[in-house]
């Protein structure tokens, strides 16, 4: 298994995306999952897309998080996501890449995309 880190500052009401994970012909890969820590719960969106296709979108109150403030210490889980599999071959040429949409509160995402070289 192979990773790449990603690291996402939200903005307010917009959608804003990592660079992404590229295949390319010299070394095709797939994406396994994603490992994934939001900075505080908003009720934003997280996102996975490959090129225009939306394949991933949760609520970030369900991921992780490392905020340790009063006011969010209640609800922490020990239940929450850290690791969200997607399991797709990424064509040659073709990107997987996460986003946070946010809406007037934001919050950030960083995390890693977990993924293997196809033979």
């Amino acid at each position: 298994m192979l990773y790449k880190s990603f690291r996402i500052t939200g903005e307010a009401n917009k959608t804003i995306f990592d660079s992404g994970l590229v295949s390319t012909v010299e070394e095709p890969k797939k994406i396994m999952a994603i490992l994934i820590n939001v900075s505080a719960y908003h009720n934003n969106t997280v996102e996975g897309w490959i090129e225009t296709t939306r394949i991933l979108e949760i609520p970030d109150d369900i991921c992780n998080t490392s905020d340790t403030s009063g006011a969010i210490t209640a609800v922490i889980s020990t239940t929450k996501l850290i690791r969200i599999p997607i399991e797709e071959d990424l064509k040659p040429g073709m990107t997987f890449k996460i986003a946070i949409n946010c809406g007037a509160d934001i919050s950030h995402i960083d995390g890693a995309y977990e993924y293997q070289p196809v033979a």
